[in-house]
């Protein structure tokens, strides 16, 4: 599997997703990612979602709410962006 560097924004978005899901057993709305990440736009936080779901760092369930996963990011070696 390749290893892509994630933006500084898909950083902020996945490191705000893996800190959430630590401190509440669970995954957070897209509009909690939104606010948390002072997002302007529904769209903008479901793009960011959807560039870190096709560089492989989470899975998504469409069509259930909190259906966010992150898959196990030891193997993907991230990294922050330079």
């Amino acid at each position: 599997m390749a290893v892509y560097t994630l933006t500084s924004r898909q950083k902020e978005v996945y490191d705000y997703i893996r800190g959430y899901i630590q401190a509440h057993n669970r995954a957070p709305y897209i509009r909690e990612i939104q606010a948390g990440c002072h997002i302007p736009s529904y769209k903008g936080a479901v793009d960011r979602l959807l560039a870190l779901e096709k560089k492989g760092y989470i899975s998504r369930k469409l069509n259930k709410h909190r259906g966010i996963k992150v898959n196990s990011s030891g193997d993907l070696g991230v990294r922050p962006c330079a």
